[in-house]
């Protein structure tokens, strides 16, 4: 019998996008946070950027896009899409290894899945609050998880159902990876009539924004106290204000 209050790996497949080697110290976060929360650590390392040839390159990626840190992120994301649907599971889930989760994470995140309605709907839930985007307070329902939204909230933590991961694929097979993963899935999902959901309040936030880690993909690399703090700012206004509060 199913536990009913602990993580749904009958139902959701998970992954977690990270290296072959090195960030040891992102694996070991990663680990410790996820089996304190009763979440299942799975880790996805294809596609390293050693890994990533040019036939790779020619088949999936166009030529505008050089960028070799997020053309390997991309890649990874678009893996663990591809490995999701050889399962027969319906949902999902899938981390960037800066992530800290919520301490009810897991309680949270089943009331986020009960109110999807069913693995059939074609949309995206992103739990985090990458960039610090937020529904303003005033917006906020007593009971109510999942909020549309017009566009994405970074791709550090989010599910999607079947139909999205189909949708998606079959969309890079025609027009490959042109951008970083963030923007790409946003502009894509618009044109694939994907819903976009924000899980609030967030039960996920990046750590690489928060000033936990340094980033990997970002060219810009300001100091972790900055971040911080800047961060924090941010959050707390824009979880009143909503993201379009001058801050």
């Amino acid at each position: 019998m199913a536990d009913e209050s602990g993580f749904p790996r009958d139902q959701v497949f998970t992954r977690i996008c990270h290296v072959k080697e090195g960030y040891d110290d992102r694996r070991r976060h990663i680990v410790r946070e996820f089996e304190r929360r009763g979440v299942p650590v799975y880790f996805y390392t294809d596609f390293d950027r050693p890994d990533i040839t040019p036939e790779i390159l020619n088949e999936l990626v166009t030529p505008s896009f050089t960028h070799p840190p997020a053309i390997s992120l991309a890649l990874k994301h678009l893996g663990i899409w591809r490995d999701f649907l050889e399962t027969d599971l319906p949902y999902c889930l899938v981390f960037e290894d800066d992530v800290f989760l919520a301490r009810d994470f897991v309680a949270k995140f089943r009331q986020g899945l009960s109110e999807l309605g069913g693995p059939t709907r074609k949309a995206v839930v992103y739990l985090g609050n990458g960039s610090n985007y937020y529904t303003p307070s005033w917006k906020l329902r007593k009971g109510q998880k999942l909020y549309p939204a017009l566009h994405a909230r970074c791709t550090d933590s989010y599910l999607i159902t079947r139909p999205v991961a189909e949708a998606r694929c079959a969309w890079i097979e025609q027009n490959k990876i042109y951008t970083s993963i963030d923007h790409q899935v946003e502009q894509m999902d618009e044109k694939l009539g994907i819903e976009m959901l924000w899980f609030e309040r967030p039960i996920v936030e990046q750590g690489s924004e928060n000033g936990a880690f340094q980033t990997s993909i970002s060219a810009k690399n300001y100091p972790r106290l900055y971040k911080s703090l800047k961060w924090k700012w941010k959050k707390y206004t824009r979880m009143i204000f909503g993201h379009n509060a001058r801050s």
